[in-house]
């Protein structure tokens, strides 16, 4: 079993598809291929089912992929313990983050690292499964850090705080609502909300919030970007219960505490606490702090 078979096996599982995994790669989709067979015939079982349409991981392939993760992780840290003997930060860096976040300044974040660690081979993504998903990336091992909204401890994770968050309704400048100082939980109870699907840090608050008082929601339209959530309070399709937006300034809304006032979460930059960072992680998380922009809206 060679390093490079394993770097192809997790780029396939990872992108389900021989061609995206070569083009990740750099390398011919024919070397791929025959490297991962080559895998498949020293483990002796098939990793992957092939058809003309999709790539889906065999029962061995997904018992496979978070220990070749760990494996190349461990060559990682090897490499990077050796590199800090010599100098230089090398090796790759890969960061989870939330759609629509202005608290942290990402892009001169990512400038500021590159310019620094130009060896280090970045990679920035958002899990379509919010907090929850980038929480289980971190803790197999495919993040090796990512930017959360908890409200609790995650077995697991380190998590370092950035700022903490107080949500409130959001309702439409027209509203009946619009004029009150606080309104509690079973007033808007027949109310359509707009929020962010199941496994996003707003929602599952929400649900978990009005859940304890007995109320049932109604959600009429999911979005995937906490920061469009004002312009559809606007548009009078419903209410949210959200942080303060950045974008709330651009819309014509109310802020209006909720009685008695929702618990608060918390913006937090994760990492594993199963493995060491490398040296490219623990300099990343070093920059953070100086690209924090502003702390009092999301």
């Amino acid at each position: 079993m060679e390093q490079r078979q394993l770097q192809f096996f997790v780029a396939v599982a990872e992108e389900l598809s021989f061609t995206r995994a070569a083009r990740r790669t750099h390398a011919v989709q024919s070397t791929v291929s025959a490297s991962v067979r080559a895998l498949e015939r020293d483990l002796g079982a098939p990793l992957f089912e092939r058809s003309t349409s999709k790539v889906t991981l065999t029962e061995a392939g997904k018992a496979l992929l978070p220990q070749a993760r760990r494996a190349l992780d461990s060559l990682d840290q090897a490499r990077e313990a050796v590199n800090g003997v010599l100098g230089g930060v090398t090796g790759s860096l890969r960061v989870g983050t939330l759609s629509g976040l202005t608290v942290v300044d990402l892009r001169s974040l990512v400038r500021d690292f590159r310019e620094r660690y130009p060896e280090v081979q970045l990679s920035l993504s958002i899990d379509a499964a919010g907090t929850d998903g980038l929480l289980e990336g971190v803790r197999t091992g495919t993040l090796d850090v990512a930017f959360v909204g908890v409200q609790n401890p995650v077995p697991g994770v380190r998590l370092d705080p950035i700022t903490t968050f107080q949500p409130r309704l959001l309702v439409p400048a027209h509203h009946p609502l619009a004029t009150r100082d606080s309104v509690t939980r079973a007033e808007v109870a027949a109310e359509p909300f707009i929020d962010l699907p199941a496994g996003f840090c707003n929602r599952s608050r929400t649900d978990t919030d009005f859940r304890g008082a007995g109320i049932t929601r109604q959600i009429a339209v999911e979005v995937s970007d906490l920061s469009t959530v004002p312009s559809f309070v606007e548009s009078g399709i419903g209410i949210a219960l959200v942080p303060p937006l950045v974008t709330e300034t651009m819309t014509t809304v109310v802020a209006v505490p909720l009685d008695p006032p929702a618990e608060s979460w918390t913006l937090a930059v994760a990492t594993a606490l199963s493995m060491a960072p490398t040296r490219a992680t623990k300099a990343f998380l070093d920059l953070i702090d100086s690209h924090v922009v502003q702390r009092e809206r999301y």
